[in-house]
């Protein structure tokens, strides 16, 4: 497929459609060149068709989304945790890795649900995604555990150091799932 026939099927209908085609750009290998050009604002761009606030959503739509539903899974995630520690397995290093694997359980299901439907609307129906995902997922909480556990000698409450480490993961999932777990497969195309 050519590179412009590709351009008609990259969704945007404003300002984001710039950062889709660059997106898109990036993932094919298509190399960018960087042309210098000469802006000119007429009455010092009240002309402008750029909202500041509609247009940015749009741009960044994918991301606030990825952070909406990393948020509702943290919430299940946490809440879940917290109680089995209090409730149930107490704070030793086995109790926290029950903990962490029930509330993980529960909280990477709403997790793959948002982002495969919502997120990144992906439609692959063999599985494969959900291979990729789960594979991450239990990476993630093997990773959330052993810190969490190697940790708790800190005078600092469970939950709180959890989400500390929780969140420097957040950062590496997205990138996973965009660009390996739940992106479209690369392809070449010819710029013509």
């Amino acid at each position: 497929m050519s590179w412009t026939k590709k351009l008609l099927e990259i969704p945007g209908d404003r300002y984001e459609y710039e950062m889709n085609v660059l997106l898109e750009a990036g993932k094919s290998r298509i190399p960018f060149v960087e042309i210098p050009i000469e802006t000119i604002y007429l009455n010092e761009n009240k002309a402008s068709h750029f909202h500041a606030i509609k247009d940015s959503a749009r741009i960044y739509l994918n991301i606030l989304k990825f952070s909406l539903s990393s948020f509702v899974s943290a919430i299940v995630d946490n809440s879940v945790f917290t109680l089995l520690i209090q409730i149930a397995f107490g704070s030793t290093s086995l109790g926290i890795l029950e903990a962490t694997i029930i509330a993980r359980v529960m909280s990477g299901g709403v997790n793959y649900i948002l982002n495969k439907h919502w997120v990144f609307q992906n439609k692959d129906r063999e599985g494969k995604a959900a291979l990729q995902y789960a594979i991450l997922f239990i990476s993630q909480m093997l990773l959330s555990w052993f810190f969490v556990s190697s940790l708790s000698s800190l005078p600092i409450q469970l939950t709180l150091l959890k989400i500390c480490v929780d969140t420097g993961l957040f950062f590496g999932s997205y990138l996973i799932q965009k660009n390996l777990i739940f992106g479209e497969q690369r392809k070449e195309y010819r710029l013509k």
